[in-house]
């Protein structure tokens, strides 16, 4: 395994315009599959700090189950007029059929491919 990075799901585990929590230590994050790729984002809209999961996936964006707050999952960059706070992204990595995500946040596009 890459350093720093830690199992969090298997590829199969998130079809395509999907995505997942798990919890990391301490860190709570959602995996989501688009086109582009697997990204990790906390999971928790900064609107009114609800879970993001189950929320829509459309191209690089998640879409709050709650009220519809869309988050750019590269950047964590809000689309909208409920919150300016960005959502944190964490590194994504493919090891096979193994999706790695580093706990630690970063800046970061953190989309990762297969292979």
């Amino acid at each position: 395994m890459t350093e720093g990075f830690v199992k969090a799901a298997s590829v199969s585990d998130i079809a395509e315009n999907e995505n997942k929590a798990f919890k990391l230590g301490d860190v709570d994050v959602l995996i989501c599959n688009t086109k582009e790729g697997f990204f990790a984002v906390q999971n928790e809209c900064t609107h009114q700090l609800t879970e993001l999961e189950g929320g829509r996936v459309r191209g690089c964006f998640i879409f709050c189950p709650l009220h519809g707050q869309r988050f750019n999952l590269k950047d964590g960059t809000p689309i909208g007029q409920l919150t300016d706070k960005p959502i944190k992204t964490y590194p994504v990595k493919i090891d096979g059929d193994d999706i790695l995500v580093c706990p630690e946040p970063a800046g970061a596009p953190t989309g990762a491919g297969p292979g």
